[in-house]
């Protein structure tokens, strides 16, 4: 697998850009839009990885754009990095989709083992897919 690319969708302009550097400095590759209508724009247009998404945007909410991202493909990653803390939020958050839910204010750290960690699993899981369609081929 090449270089990882991610979808940050991140309507605070700043933390957006420290996430994003951050990450690019990890070795990542991301792609920053500051709402989830331009977030579910990109994801149509583009192969991500994995998407990480603020959950109280404009025009379209984090939730809202988990659920859409998660028709289109169900195996992608998606890490809610928000400041929305209460226990139904967080629980709103893995119901819609997300594969782990951090909350701000955060260390970069924190952020960088849960996508380091889910990169490694879907990485896994292409791995073990593709060994099983060669298996069966084979018989």
């Amino acid at each position: 697998m090449g270089k990882v690319n991610i979808l940050l969708v991140e309507d605070d302009t700043n933390l957006g850009y420290v996430v994003k550097d951050f990450l690019e400095l990890s070795g990542y590759r991301v792609d920053l839009k500051e709402n989830g209508v331009e977030g579910l724009m990109a994801f149509e247009s583009e192969t991500y990885d994995m998407c990480i998404l603020d959950v109280m945007m404009p025009l379209k909410d984090g939730f809202t754009l988990a659920r859409e991202i998660r028709e289109k493909n169900s195996m992608i990653p998606i890490v809610f990095l928000t400041s929305k803390s209460l226990t139904e939020d967080k629980l709103k958050g893995f119901r819609a989709g997300c594969d782990d839910y951090i909350t701000k204010p955060f260390h970069p750290d924190e952020l960088l083992t849960s996508v380091q960690r889910l990169v490694e699993s879907r990485q896994l899981r292409e791995e073990n897919d593709l060994l099983r369609r060669q298996v069966e081929r084979r018989f």
